[in-house]
């Protein structure tokens, strides 16, 4: 009669430590899995909003570059819609960007306003070249802390 409670004894406690292994191991993979998924979402966010601030910066460039160009001879209005359009595309990139980013747009965007507000009818050409080539450098600047940001790789 020992010998039968003995192992009714045994046998409950291998099937509890068992249970309680599987209850554990369930719940680490459980673990394991949640910060998984955790982590693959804020990857594809991470990645999806650094499409965003691409579109945003490529917008911006061209924007940039179609003043400057566009205004070479003459000064823009700061009424027009163009100037209107470009003032909107600064803004969004200074409030999707972080501190690096929103400077050199910044000056990008100081620099253009000063060219394509210029009355260029009653300034020297070397002024007017001068100023021109300062928003140019300022766009390549820009161009490369974009490119670093938004090719960076994802770091949790």
């Amino acid at each position: 009669m020992d010998l039968t409670w003995i192992n009714v004894v045994d046998t409950a406690v291998k099937i509890g430590l068992g249970a309680a292994i599987t209850a554990l191991t369930a719940y680490l993979t459980l673990i394991k899995n949640q910060s998984h998924e955790e982590n693959k979402e804020a990857r594809t966010n991470s990645y999806k909003l650094q499409e965003e601030k691409k579109s945003k910066y490529v917008e911006f460039l061209v924007q940039s570059q179609e003043l400057i160009q566009s205004h070479l001879y003459s000064s823009c209005s700061p009424e027009s819609e163009i100037y209107k359009k470009y003032l909107r595309a600064f803004n969004e990139t200074q409030i999707i960007s972080d501190d690096p980013i929103r400077i050199a747009a910044f000056n990008v965007s100081s620099n253009v306003q000063a060219f394509i507000l210029l009355n260029k009818t009653q300034q020297e050409i070397e002024l007017i070249d001068k100023i021109a080539s300062s928003a140019r450098e300022k766009i390549s600047v820009f161009q490369k802390i974009a490119q670093l940001e938004v090719t960076k790789h994802y770091k949790k």
